[in-house]
């Protein structure tokens, strides 16, 4: 009966140790800078939402990369600036970009909410797309 318990002691602190080890959740990866001419390409970096998904998404150092596929709901705040965001067919984005020089692009059938209070931030809306942007800061395209 005693090696029993001390098994099932053992395993239970076992446990506790494992689970005290989980890291914590991965922040939106860099991306580098946008490219040039306000074309986003989706190459598999940064945060992506999948498909009929809801996200959330902070970058408070810039320099991130958010993908919305087909159906996702993404909100996407840029305090430090220079973010890209891709919003595929169907999906719904919202994208604050405090810190200007970001880009978005949204797809046909896509529905794009664009605040760009730094300025000089790019968007490509394509056609069959619903494009609402803001750009307090200036110089925007």
């Amino acid at each position: 009966m005693q090696r029993l318990a001390f098994v099932f002691g053992f395993a239970y602190l076992a446990a506790c140790a494992a689970r005290a080890q989980t890291p914590p959740p991965a922040a939106p990866q860099p991306y580098g800078q946008p490219v040039e001419g306000g074309v986003v390409v989706w190459d598999g970096r940064g945060q992506d939402c999948p498909s009929g998904g809801i996200c959330d998404w902070s970058c408070d150092g810039g320099n991130c990369a958010f993908h919305c596929s087909e159906g996702a709901v993404c909100n996407a705040s840029c305090d430090g600036g220079n973010c890209t965001l891709a919003c595929d067919e169907g999906s719904i984005c919202n994208r604050e970009c405090d810190g200007g020089s970001c880009l978005a692009q949204c797809e046909g059938g896509a529905t794009c909410n664009l605040e760009c209070d730094g300025g000089n931030c790019t968007s490509s809306c394509a056609e069959g797309s619903t494009c609402s942007t803001s750009c307090d800061g200036g110089g925007c395209g």
